[in-house]
């Protein structure tokens, strides 16, 4: 194998362990999420805050503002805003399901 190619196999495997370090956060982020759902339904809150969304959010955007100052690379405050959305989407989403499911039992 030539260097060029070795070190590409590096920098990749590199970037496998980072992806699997994020899914294992996202894991770590959907259990506490489910634990903050049940806490709500024993408060008889909504489950959907969009004031606390849009604090998560803008948190993401700052962490990416704060990570142009010296960074190897700049994060992108639109990126982070995208998956902050996302992830917020897909979790309030999965604790309305659970939540459905929980009542009907």
């Amino acid at each position: 194998m030539l260097p060029e190619e070795e070190k590409l196999d590096e920098i990749r495997k590199r970037i496998d362990e980072i992806d699997a370090a994020i899914v294992d956060l996202l894991s770590k982020r959907m259990a506490y999420a489910k634990q903050i759902k049940d806490v709500k339904v024993r408060m008889d809150m909504p489950i959907k805050d969009r004031r606390r969304e849009e604090m998560v959010i803008g948190n993401w955007c700052e962490h990416a503002r704060r990570n142009k100052r010296g960074a190897a690379y700049d994060l992108s405050e639109e990126m982070m805003k995208k998956m902050a959305a996302l992830i917020i989407e897909y979790t309030v989403n999965n604790e309305l399901i659970a939540n459905n499911s929980d009542m009907s039992v």
